[in-house]
């Protein structure tokens, strides 16, 4: 019988996986206490206060700022987001010796077992802190699993030189002892019988990794800045507060650091001194002036530092995806007490930059400062880059063929674009209105007819004038966007005329 393919052929092009865009509601407390968390292991995420008091302790400082976060309702978790615990080095820190490692590249161990089975004088010859080990004549044939298998790997008469277990789908070789020097080596054949190495994943060049073994040593204590870096080295966050306090003097390199990583970091200030309009002085002002509007300054005359916590995990509480979801942080209320503050303090926060908390008519209200931008202009902003990017780039990436260089092509990256920029219209970002700045670019009709009516306009340069470089680099004409905030309404003055 002739074969179907002789008439119809059928290939399949595989979907790729898409980037995620950035969890905008990754918030992080970052302690300095020592023990859970260490300089090797920088953070812990927790979708509970429980699970933070399993970790921490009932009474721990960590716990009691953890469960400000989850008091306050809503917050970043029940956004589909998470709190990470992190750990900056504040104080010098002992790390214990480290033994020598040998991991093996990512197997099957079913596989394993299979191809194990057959062999009745398995050989291997792996070094171990300086000592060659022979193993032969390694029978397999009657082992019930895999563990069975790897019990026969010993490598001194009492089995205690080395360790040797399956996680992860690899096979790991650790020292019992630790220290400089305490290293294990890659497997070689052996003169003799059938080498296993290879079936375990233990050669070089397999996929397997050695790690050395390191003496016990102090590490010096480390900067906040250091700290954070390293945190958001290993997790992504997009809100992060200290529970010790920020010295002014590391302010600046924080906010800078702040804006260069779009991470949003909560600090808490007390002190008439902060309302000072005195940039030599007070690092709130020299803060707004230099507009690193993602180091957000709060202000507590009883120095609760943990109105950063509950004001951090209120404001990551938009789903993009969701109407109407956008918010602002004025008038919201919060998990710690509200302070009372006179007119004069009111004015003088505003001015300066900061936020508080306080009641109006015994009701607990944020008051939000526009100095520095309101908090909700840069989250919104960070979200939207973010996922302009990120929905680009899967359209490249996600296409089986390619996106031609061609007025179509360039029209389906402004099509992506314009739906993005849809779906923020969607969660109140952004909306219809007059564009209030006097640049535009493209037709001025065309500009503000889409402005007016959609709340943006997506605009790409012209195929005949690209230059033949970036013709023959493959770039896209530029793609310019212009959106118009939905912004919201804060106060209102009201005019009542009255007649008898």
């Amino acid at each position: 019988m002739a074969e179907i393919t002789n008439v119809i052929n059928v290939a399949l092009l595989p979907e790729g996986k898409a980037a995620a865009a950035t969890n905008m509601n990754v918030v992080a407390i970052i302690t300095k206490e020592q023990g859970v968390l260490s300089t090797a292991e920088r953070y812990r995420a927790y979708k509970s206060a429980a699970a933070v008091a399993g970790d921490f302790g009932a009474s721990s400082e960590v716990t009691a700022y953890a469960n400000t976060v989850f008091a306050t309702s809503p917050n970043a978790v029940n956004f589909g987001g998470s709190l990470v615990v992190g750990y900056w080095r504040g104080d010098s820190e002992t790390v214990a010796a480290t033994p020598g490692v040998l991991t093996g590249a990512e197997i099957d161990p079913d596989a394993a077992l299979a191809a194990l089975r057959q062999i009745d004088k398995g050989s291997m010859n792996i070094t171990i802190i300086d000592k060659l080990y022979t193993l032969i004549n390694l029978d397999f044939t009657g082992c019930r699993d895999f563990s069975a298998c790897l019990a026969k790997l010993k490598f001194d008469d009492d089995g205690n030189e080395a360790s040797v277990r399956l996680e992860n789908n690899r096979v790991v070789i650790t020292t019992q002892a630790t220290g400089d020097g305490k290293d294990v080596g890659f497997a070689i054949e052996g003169s003799e019988g059938d080498f296993i190495g290879s079936i375990l994943g233990l050669t070089n060049g397999s996929g397997a990794s050695a790690t050395g073994g390191t003496d016990s040593e102090t590490l010096s204590a480390e900067t906040k800045l250091a700290g954070i870096t390293a945190i958001s080295a290993q997790v992504q966050i997009r809100g992060a507060m200290f529970i010790d306090e920020i010295a002014d003097v590391d302010i600046e390199n924080l906010a800078t650091w702040s804006k260069a990583n779009q991470v949003l970091i909560y600090e808490v200030f007390s002190g008439s001194k902060y309302f000072a309009l005195n940039t030599s002085t007070n690092p709130v002002w020299a803060n707004t002036l230099s507009g690193l509007d993602t180091f957000r300054c709060l202000y507590s005359k009883a120095g609760n530092r943990k109105l950063a916590a509950s004001y951090m995990a209120r404001a990551h509480t938009v789903n993009f995806n969701a109407e109407n979801s956008a918010m602002t942080m004025h008038l919201k209320e919060l998990a710690v007490p509200a302070e009372d503050y006179s007119q004069t303090e009111i004015d003088n926060a505003k001015i300066v930059g900061l936020d508080l908390f306080t009641t109006i008519k015994n009701s607990p209200v944020v008051l939000t400062s526009p100095a520095n931008d309101f908090v909700d202009n840069v989250y919104n902003l960070i979200a939207f880059i973010d996922s302009v990017q990120v929905d680009m780039f899967n359209l490249l990436k996600m296409t089986g063929t390619k996106i031609p260089q061609t007025t179509p092509g360039v029209l389906t990256m402004i099509d992506q674009g314009e739906k993005t920029t849809r779906r923020f219209v969607r969660a109140g970002v952004f909306g219809p209105g007059e564009w209030s700045k006097p640049d535009y670019f493209g037709d001025y009709k065309t500009f503000f007819d889409n402005i007016r009516e959609y709340g943006f306009y997506w605009q790409t340069g012209s195929l005949a004038d690209q230059s033949t470089a970036d013709r023959q680099a493959r770039k896209s004409p530029v793609l310019q966007c212009a959106v118009k905030n939905q912004g919201a309404i804060h106060s209102a003055d009201v005019v009542i005329n009255f007649n008898l």
